[in-house]
């Protein structure tokens, strides 16, 4: 049985877990590559058994890594890869088996989306043009316009921007005409989400009144217990499994009195 969680955290740390019977065999040893390249092994006869070859963004706890097992610090965007354990058997037999998984790395935005480009107020005919962008994360956020808590259809310009140090940013506008439909007592919200894999919740609010804002400030918090499908930009949802299926989702909200 051979287990790689994935996808991890980036700053996580992890334990890789490779079990096997040898039945009548004795164990020779236990070798750990990362994208083919070896970077522990577990041999009883050594001294010490197990032993660690240095490897970018392979930080491995020997203290808590053994015959059946890897732990890894400080994961990060090099940890990425795809990861194999190999068992051989002493002689007679050598026999020799493998076993093979991927793990992939994500990283949480920082804040939430920023809202751009909007005004404290608007008329019925008025045209708004606002832009939403995530903040930097991997991989890049799912974006989504909501007006008055219902999923706008006026989404144009979506983009994804790839950055030096390997994150991702996405930003999509939004663009339309202010109807009396749009009103719900003088007023209209409009909501960007932002969304990724995995178990936090992250919210951003800016309330603007009158012409004056007021932010709310970001908040994080871990819901460790539900499982949440991922949606991806294409509307369709997807199911993840690797023991929970989580949801980030990042929410800025900006409401605007409306004048009429």
């Amino acid at each position: 049985m051979f287990d790689v969680p994935s996808p991890i955290r980036a700053g996580q740390s992890v334990e890789l877990t490779c079990s096997y019977k040898l039945d009548d065999d004795s164990l020779y040893s236990v070798k750990w590559y990362k994208d083919n390249i070896e970077f522990y092994r577990y041999v009883p006869k050594d001294w010490p058994p197990g032993q660690f070859l240095p490897l970018r963004g392979v930080r491995v706890e020997l203290s808590k890594s053994g015959e059946d097992k890897v732990y890894l610090n400080d994961i990060d965007l090099d940890s990425e890869g795809r990861y194999r354990c190999e068992v051989s058997a002493e002689a007679p037999s050598f026999q020799t088996v493998e076993a093979s998984k991927d793990m992939k790395v994500f990283v949480l935005p920082t804040e939430g989306p920023r809202i751009t480009g909007g005004r404290a107020k608007y008329n019925i005919g008025d045209t708004v043009t606002v832009n939403c962008t995530s903040a930097k994360s991997k991989p890049a956020a799912t974006l989504r316009w909501y007006i008055n808590e219902k999923m706008a259809e006026h989404e144009t310009d979506y983009s994804a921007t790839r950055h030096e140090d390997g994150l991702e940013s996405s930003s999509l506008s939004l663009k339309f005409i202010v109807t009396e439909d749009h009103l719900r007592n003088g007023n209209m919200k409009l909501t960007c989400e932002s969304s990724i894999l995995r178990s936090y919740v992250m919210s951003n609010e800016e309330l603007v009144m009158g012409g004056h804002h007021q932010a709310s400030g970001l908040h994080i918090s871990e819901n460790l217990n539900q499982e949440v499908p991922d949606v991806a930009a294409t509307g369709s949802i997807h199911v993840f499994q690797v023991g929970f299926v989580y949801l980030l989702v990042a929410i800025q909200r900006i409401q605007y009195w409306m004048s009429t």
